[in-house]
């Protein structure tokens, strides 16, 4: 493996590190992540113009960043999750502006939060956390003392990142009312798409 280079600016102010992979062995990887996850060819083509960075993709470390004024994408290490995690706020940093796109999500959150179908048992479990928080996870900077969720400050840009890779991108884990938001992004998250639930 080619040897680390020297810290983007933002690598440095991100995740504290003095070195990060070089530029093409990030496009390789990213490349790879999206033949593996179902993401469109109208979103690969986007990431594709982002500038892509990753600390150390020979660790599985998790974290990253979206920085939306840089057209910036990283990833501390190889995890997947996380890579997903990035790339779906880099989409969703547009798309949420269109009309009330951000507020129908949330809307759709709270419902799916109520969901019965087991199908959806995985994203229902995170929407649940996102409107009603985890009462049993401290925060000391929350007026109960308890993470209270995203809801509470109409965070829709991590309820958006947080479905994506809550569910690695498969469409049939999210219900139709939550899945539209998706369209573009992964394949089978339009009305168009035909997928097996």
């Amino acid at each position: 493996m080619p040897a680390l280079v020297r810290a983007s600016e933002e690598m440095r102010e991100g995740f504290g590190l003095a070195t990060m992979e070089p530029p093409d062995v990030v496009r390789a990887w990213f490349e790879d992540l999206f033949r593996r996850f179902d993401f469109t060819h109208q979103a690969m083509e986007y990431f594709r113009t982002l500038r892509l960075e990753a600390g150390d993709l020979s660790q599985e470390w998790g974290g990253g960043f979206w920085w939306g004024d840089r057209g910036l994408v990283q990833v501390r290490g190889c995890q997947d999750e996380a890579a997903i995690h990035e790339l779906a706020h880099a989409w969703w940093h547009d798309a949420r502006e269109i009309g009330t796109a951000a507020r129908d999500l949330m809307d759709a959150v709270v419902e799916l939060s109520n969901e019965t179908d087991g199908r959806y048992a995985r994203a229902q479990t995170l929407a649940h956390h996102y409107v009603h928080g985890i009462p049993t996870q401290p925060d000391e900077t929350s007026p109960t003392g308890y993470w209270r969720g995203m809801l509470v400050d109409e965070n829709d840009w991590e309820m958006f990142a947080g479905l994506a890779s809550g569910v690695m991108g498969d469409m049939r884990l999210l219900p139709p009312y939550v899945r539209r938001f998706f369209a573009g992004l992964f394949v089978g998250a339009s009305d168009e798409d035909v997928i097996e639930a």
